[in-house]
């Protein structure tokens, strides 16, 4: 049996470890210009120079030493043993951050391989890294990668093949290297890792600590819990401060042996575009601008191919098909209502398509230029009031592209109130990618008017829910959180397509065999005569309360399996007249806000436990109803529509 290497890609948050993972892969990951892209692990095997190896994904690190539940995972995977080597991205851009991540990694004593990225960036802002000299001193093989110009991936692959153990370790001064191997000396025999594990006690660290019954047992817990204490209150000063102080200095000055300057001066226009977003009096017009952009290419652009689309592909095979198949069953269950060409692959490809095709474009542009993350900090001061913070934030953001994904990324908010809040709003009235451009396709059909009443009140309800929340839920702890701001970057053309590229693909993938089966479900339960019967039971809500036609039950049916299924429907009706002006604002609101889909409700239930996900989950679809019911009532009172 051929030998795997098992290796670890780690760094800082955004320092293209997900980037690496598919160059060196081939197996696309979805990359971005901002943190918490990655947040889980992931693995793939592959050969390399006729070697194999399994390489490891992994979420941003910034230290040995946790602050947060979400690094747990990870370095629990560096002390598991199991591991043959790491790979450290390091953004050039934050190299004193990154080598204090690298101090710890080498104290592991595990063959690393250092990619060094951004140097272009660093260097166009007149910073030249001394690689040789920085790799000389930490004793490891340090590799200039650029991913957009392809620099560096072949010099990689090959350091691969070389990588071993550096002989350096960082040296914290006479009286705290005395007490690590004091500490050392009490760690059973054998331990893995254990100079790091024993810093890391001497430290401080809390969740370390608290695993030492396990290992120990509780009475070796306690009596090396009684040593590390005395050996702490030996020391004159603070212990911790002593070596965080220590890790600083020797990071600081490899950094300043390692770096000159260039006489080239530095760009201006990034650091002034990134200042001016995060500024409300300019940073809210550039939100509105960003906002009007896209809303003019998935209504006017992506209307304008659907259109033809729809002249070249769909009307002559619906016309053909409904002179050759004269059996009204098979013609209806073809291009009926509900039939598997109509609401299933022609809803899907030609209609929808086209829609998230120039959304995910969009979307990708502001991925990539690292425009969100200023975005969170515009929008802190606001969304300080109802008990959110920048990390909050930013999963709050991260949910317009993914709700599934930016719930998973709140694993790592200590404020457990502070979680709770955020979970809720990201699965309440926040739509994801799919679902917000076809939305704004809708109601770009109705007028813009229409679109900011909807989306003004998805905003209103989402900030009056977290009023709410932050008075009922009792205050446990506040969550600290820096923001880290990416610098603002040219996007590569080539990246953005190919990243909107994985994202259609993964479409076809996983929402057309949905678009199939639902077109499939409603043609049967139709038939059977149960959609009546959904319907008289649900008129006097949909049809009373929300005042909605009563074919709005088969959209809601849809929305149970997919939103983005539900939204497309939607867009037919709209576009066929059966939606008044009033009824197409209403029916984007409870739509947005009705029933999570399922893999997020999943991803709710794994954060919060399964009783608390499955009633916040209850919770929201009550208030969906009532809420959309209130806004159809105050349209119609002040007569709304144009």
């Amino acid at each position: 049996m051929d030998t795997v290497n098992h290796l670890a890609i780690v760094g800082l948050p955004n320092t293209g470890k997900s980037q690496l993972f598919t160059e060196l892969t081939g197996e696309y990951t979805l990359v971005a210009n901002y943190p918490l892209t990655t947040v889980e692990t992931k693995r793939k095997t592959v050969t390399i120079r006729g070697a194999k190896y399994e390489l490891i994904d992994t979420p941003g690190l910034h230290s040995l030493y946790l602050h947060s539940e979400e690094q747990e995972a990870i370095r629990d995977l560096l002390f598991e043993g199991g591991l043959d080597g790491l790979i450290q991205c390091i953004d050039a851009n934050r190299l004193k951050q990154s080598l204090l991540l690298t101090l710890d990694l080498v104290e592991l004593g595990l063959p690393l391989v250092i990619a060094l990225n951004a140097v272009d960036e660093t260097e166009a802002q007149g910073l030249k890294v001394q690689v040789q000299k920085l790799s000389r001193h930490l004793q490891v093989p340090i590799v200039e990668h650029v991913a957009s110009v392809n620099l560096g991936l072949e010099e990689l692959r090959l350091a691969l093949q070389e990588m071993k153990a550096g002989q350096w370790r960082p040296y914290h001064g006479p009286e705290i290297e005395e007490r690590i191997d004091a500490v050392q000396r009490l760690l059973p025999r054998g331990t893995a890792f254990a100079r790091k594990k024993a810093l890391l006690l001497l430290d401080g660290d809390s969740r370390l600590t608290s695993s030492l019954p396990q290992e120990l047992g509780d009475p070796g817990a306690e009596e090396l819990r009684r040593h590390l204490q005395h050996i702490r209150q030996e020391y004159r000063g603070n212990v911790s401060r002593e070596i965080g102080r220590r890790r600083a200095q020797i990071a600081g000055l490899m950094v300043q042996e390692a770096t000159e300057r260039t006489p080239r001066p530095p760009g201006r226009f990034a650091l002034t575009f990134a200042r001016l977003s995060r500024t409300p009096p300019t940073g809210i017009p550039i939100l509105a601008g960003f906002v009007v952009l896209i809303y003019l290419l998935v209504v006017r652009v992506a209307g304008w191919v659907e259109a033809v689309l729809s002249g070249w592909i769909v009307d002559p095979v619906v016309e053909r098909i409904n002179a050759a198949v004269q059996v009204p069953f098979w013609n209806e269950l073809l291009v009926g209502d509900y039939g598997i060409l109509t609401l299933g692959l022609f809803n899907a490809f030609v209609t929808v398509l086209p829609i998230l095709s120039f959304f995910f474009l969009a979307l990708g542009f502001l991925e990539d230029i690292g425009y969100l993350p200023n975005l969170t900090v515009l929008t802190r001061r606001a969304l300080g009031r109802i008990g959110l913070s920048g990390r909050s934030i930013m999963s709050l953001v991260l949910g317009f592209g993914c709700k599934t994904m930016a719930t998973l990324t709140t694993k790592g908010i200590s404020s457990r109130k502070e979680r709770l809040i955020a979970i809720y709003l990201i699965a309440f009235a926040i739509p994801c990618s799919a679902q917000l451009a076809i939305d704004m396709a809708i109601l770009g059909r109705v007028g813009v008017l229409a679109f900011i009443i909807a989306f003004g009140t998805l905003a209103l309800v989402e900030v009056l829910a977290g009023f709410v929340l932050n008075r009922v839920i009792r205050e446990d702890r506040k969550s600290d959180f820096i923001q880290e701001l990416p610098p603002i970057r040219l996007p590569s053309l080539r990246a953005i397509l190919k990243k909107t590229w994985y994202r259609i693909v993964w479409f076809v993938k996983e929402a057309v065999p949905i678009f199939l089966i639902a077109s499939v479900v409603l043609f049967a339960v139709d038939r059977v005569g149960l959609l009546s019967l959904l319907q008289r039971g649900l008129r006097p809500i949909v049809v009373g309360w929300l005042g909605l036609p009563i074919s709005m039950v088969e959209v809601m049916i849809l929305t149970l399996a997919r939103h983005e299924a539900a939204a497309g429907f939607l867009l037919r009706m709209v576009e066929a007249g059966s939606l008044t002006y009033i009824q197409s604002i209403v029916a984007v609101v409870i739509t947005t806000m009705f029933v999570p889909c399922f893999a997020n409700i999943v991803a709710m239930c794994r954060q919060l436990g399964t009783a608390r996900g499955i009633a916040v989950t209850l919770i929201i679809n009550l208030s969906s109803f009532g809420l959309a019911g209130v806004l159809h009532w105050v349209l119609v009172f002040v007569n709304a529509g144009p």
